[in-house]
């Protein structure tokens, strides 16, 4: 057994399924106050998006791995990794299902809350990467009218349908972002979202940010809102995680960044960067490890003679974004969300499953089709 000693994040789902018994030892800790001196007997850092990775947490350590289970490296400091020969893994995809499974119930619980009838609408999508590319499949399989802007992606030739983002803006009323937070580079997004950009979106038009907070500049964004000029929707906060009751009251509906949180999502992540690390130790893993069973929605339950209504209906009977409002504007003390509490709400999050792994039973054909394009694909 080879003598690697493990420090991984206290939230990541089923490292010990995946390693113990592979390897020495395996340190949870709390991924936003993980410091060098967690590391001093530590070969291999297992994080999240929480923890900064970079020459003031590594120096001096004798970290030779890192993983982060996540779709994006905005908290990893690349550059000093190669220079160090620290290779590195991380978990690109990993929760695409994840979030478009959860944008799909934010659009039915507006639908039922709203009367937004938002397949009528025409929807941008502003970062076509792993999750946005799963974000549009899913939208135009529900024959929504689907624009989309990824300016590197239209760079390489890969994106043909591509808009700037003002042509976007002008063309939708429903803009969803999924774009990494960078600050540099031909096309950083760091607080993209500002005053002039965001009044060029249209009248009463919706703003869904399940991507990164900073790419909104707040002040700009709550102005909009107050103004009613604006509606909103958002998993990250341009604060993260200090969240403030001012913005927090004046979007629709908030989430504490779980759009990726399902049980698959997650355990999609540690299951790549677990691959990854024994690929580089040279460890054996087992082909799987299991994921508990879900019990079966039965459609007649949720009947509505509108079949989106009574679709809507199945899709929020597995998860409910309104729930997690209720719970953030529960969690606000002295005119904030703080930082810690932020992260309980994370760490204590309810077990979340994807819309693929429920069974839906007694659904009739013309249900069915829809459920189908929903996201759903298991029947008895």
């Amino acid at each position: 057994m080879p003598t690697l000693r493990i420090v991984a994040d206290e939230n990541m789902p089923n490292v010990e399924a995946w390693l113990a018994g592979r390897v020495q030892t395996i340190v949870r800790q709390a991924g936003r106050t993980l410091g060098s001196a967690d590391l001093l007997g530590a070969d291999v850092l297992l994080v999240r998006s929480v923890t900064q990775v970079n020459q003031a947490l590594l120096q001096n350590t004798p970290i030779r791995f890192v993983g982060s289970a996540t779709i994006g490296t905005d908290h990893i400091d690349l550059d000093y990794l190669h220079q160090h020969q620290i290779p590195f893994a991380f978990a690109p995809g990993c929760n695409a299902q994840s979030v478009a499974d959860w944008l799909l119930s934010i659009l039915s619980r507006l639908h039922l809350d709203r009367e937004l009838c938002w397949w009528q609408h025409t929807i941008g999508v502003v970062g076509v990467g792993n999750v946005g590319s799963v974000v549009v499949d899913r939208l135009r399989q529900l024959g929504v009218s689907v624009r989309v802007c990824d300016p590197a992606k239209h760079q390489q030739g890969l994106l043909p349908d591509h808009l700037e983002l003002p042509e976007l803006l002008a063309a939708c009323d429903i803009v969803c972002l999924h774009t990494p937070h960078t600050r540099s580079g031909p096309n950083p997004t760091h607080q993209l979202f500002d005053q002039a950009l965001l009044a060029q979106m249209r009248p009463g038009a919706w703003l869904i940010n399940a991507g990164r907070g900073p790419v909104v500049v707040e002040d700009a964004l709550l102005e909009r809102l107050s103004a009613g000029q604006l509606n909103a929707v958002l998993d990250v906060w341009p604060n993260e995680p200090q969240v403030a009751q001012s913005l927090l009251s004046e979007v629709a509906l908030a989430s504490p960044h779980v759009a990726g949180y399902s049980l698959e999502g997650r355990a999609n992540g540690t299951a790549m960067i677990a691959h990854q690390l024994a690929q580089w130790a040279g460890l054996s893993l087992s082909d799987e490890v299991p994921r508990p069973p879900v019990a079966p929605l039965n459609a007649d339950l949720y009947y509505h003679e509108d079949i989106r209504q009574w679709a809507s209906a199945l899709v929020l009977a597995v998860y409910d974004p309104a729930r997690d409002s209720v719970t953030m504007a529960c969690s606000v003390v002295n005119d904030h969300l703080d930082g810690q509490m932020f992260d309980r709400l994370r760490k204590a999050y309810p077990t979340r499953r994807e819309l693929a792994s429920v069974p839906i039973a007694q659904a009739p054909p013309q249900l069915r089709d829809w459920l189908v394009c929903l996201g759903f694909n298991d029947f008895i």
